[in-house]
């Protein structure tokens, strides 16, 4: 490896401006400017103000940064500061031994046994929105989405939640996620203190879902039963090493966390596969060949995931060309060197997996969507750190599994009875904000004859 006093500097892309640097690129170009940064070198640096900061841009340096040389960084930078005001302290944003203290407090929630229950509470919330469509009607699709997710949240998380408990997180979550955005690309503290209607609107969901979510604890504590969902798994967690449970402070934060995770990203993914479809009827009509193959009508059940391999497929090119997690950042506790270049103590270190996963030099013709490419003999030539849509290492969403198996049965569910159409006729297009979202959210909902 290549020693500190010998590491050159990183390549500076060009086209700073005094005192702003890259950030009105950044904020005005955000997917344009991550595969600049990309395609300028491995390891790029850029400036936000007068601040440096660095974007790591190949599937090697992914391995050294979040696998090879974790102990080095942290979760950081302006993102997750402010991210953090409104999630707390949970996984997705702890560092070191209490990071990997919750996440083994946490991972019997999402063990392999619990998958089937999970699996039916999606299934249940998505044959409650298609039984409420009609052939024709035209739909706020990401709208319905998002609350099709909050009901499957609010079903495995708290298994006993009371019909005015469920209705409050609803009202609720829209301004906490909202909130995470903004905080995430307007990272100067004292606006968010201003006593703007926005900031009051946050606070007082803030409030009003940690008093929901407080009650609930409490009910659950006095109970002393175990409801067999997330929040009493979480609850009767005990260390190995200590016998110590988490505190209610810390079941707040990991609940807050999961409200974000689960219902914003997995809608978000759904929005775009039914958006890809519409405007690709060639891989929808392969999807409707293997849902009527695999399942002869019958509803899908979480037994059929094996057998439904293309679909699948689609799922994972729908990660790969719109990751809901698009540009992250880690802080570094120590000086290190990457693929040949320093990197100061204390700098912010950029990566973005919408870039990674655009490499034409990985992925040929990058901007077409194509499942096929996600066949084992052609997936076998993807460097194993190029495709990052849940992360590595000890930070990997600890919810892959349960994503991928929810995303695929409610588009099974769903496009067994529906196609979807848009409504504007122009292909998906994409905003960067939080997350990866598509512009357009209204569709058409058709009937499908078999």
């Amino acid at each position: 490896m290549t020693t500190y006093d010998t590491a050159s500097p990183a390549r500076t892309l060009p086209g700073g401006l005094p005192l702003l640097g890259h950030a009105p690129w950044l904020a005005l170009r955000p997917l344009d400017f991550v595969e600049r940064l990309r395609d300028c070198a491995p390891v790029a640096l850029f400036r936000i103000g007068t601040r440096p900061a660095y974007m790591v841009s190949t599937g090697e340096l992914m391995k050294d940064l979040l696998i090879t040389h974790q102990s080095k960084f942290e979760k950081g930078g302006p993102l997750f500061e402010q991210a953090t005001k409104l999630l707390g302290n949970g996984l997705a944003a702890s560092n070191g031994e209490f990071h990997l203290r919750q996440r083994r407090l946490s991972q019997p929630a999402f063990h392999h046994s619990r998958m089937g229950g999970y699996a039916g509470a999606a299934l249940d919330a998505a044959a409650l929105i298609s039984g409420s469509w009609r052939d024709g009607q035209v739909v706020e699709l990401g709208r319905a989405l998002n609350d099709m997710t909050m009901e499957i949240l609010a079903r495995t998380l708290f298994s006993s939640l009371s019909t005015e408990a469920a209705a409050e997180i609803r009202r609720c979550l829209p301004a906490l996620v909202a909130g995470v955005g903004r905080r995430a690309f307007l990272p100067v503290e004292f606006v968010h203190r201003l006593p703007l209607p926005v900031n009051r609107r946050e606070a007082e969901s803030l409030r009003r879902l940690y008093e929901v979510v407080d009650g609930i604890i409490s009910d659950y504590r006095a109970s002393d039963l175990d409801q067999d969902d997330l929040l009493s798994t979480l609850m009767l967690a005990r260390d190995e090493q200590t016998s110590e449970g988490m505190t209610t402070e810390q079941l707040h934060d990991e609940i807050r966390s999961m409200m974000v995770a689960g219902t914003e990203t997995s809608a978000t993914l759904l929005l775009w596969a039914f958006q890809v479809l519409a405007a690709r009827p060639d891989v929808e009509r392969r999807v409707h060949a293997e849902l009527d193959e695999v399942l002869g009508g019958r509803p899908v059940g979480y037994s059929d995931l094996p057998g439904l391999v293309y679909l699948g497929r689609v799922v994972q090119e729908l990660l790969r060309m719109y990751p809901t997690g698009w540009i992250l950042t880690r802080r570094a506790t120590a000086e290190v060197s990457l693929g040949g270049h320093r990197i100061p103590e204390g700098a912010d270190v950029f990566f973005s997996p919408y870039a990674l996963h655009r490499d034409p030099a990985v992925f040929p013709d990058p901007g077409r969507f194509d499942p096929d490419r996600w066949l084992p003999e052609r997936a076998a030539s993807v460097p194993r750190h190029a495709y990052l849509p849940f992360g590595a290492g000890v930070r990997k969403c600890i919810g892959e599994s349960l994503a991928y198996a929810e995303i695929t049965l409610i588009l099974a569910s769903l496009m067994g009875r529906w196609r979807m159409r848009s409504v504007t006729g122009r292909p998906p297009r994409p905003v960067a904000g939080s997350t990866l979202r598509p512009k357009e959210s209204l569709m058409r909902v058709e009937r499908r004859h078999r």
